[in-house]
């Protein structure tokens, strides 16, 4: 079954985002393509947020891996 939306872009994201969400739903073409661009564009729009996730990608690059233990209780 094939079911196409028209939204309004300023709601596009949030319905991109509620949909991912669903197990039995999967995005393919310019949905699956636009809701990772947005997430890359939203990221990178900071200048510090990219220095950071280009200095982790380059950490990444040359095995100068961080490993963190996640807390047992909250």
């Amino acid at each position: 079954m094939k079911i196409t939306f028209e939204v309004p872009d300023s709601r596009a994201a949030f319905l991109l985002e509620l949909l991912r969400s669903l197990p039995y739903v999967t995005l393919h073409g310019k949905a699956r393509q636009a809701t990772l661009l947005d997430e890359t564009a939203h990221l990178m729009a900071s200048p510090a947020n990219a220095a950071r996730i280009q200095a982790a990608i380059a950490r990444d690059k040359n095995n100068q891996r961080e490993v963190h233990e996640l807390p047992t209780s909250i």
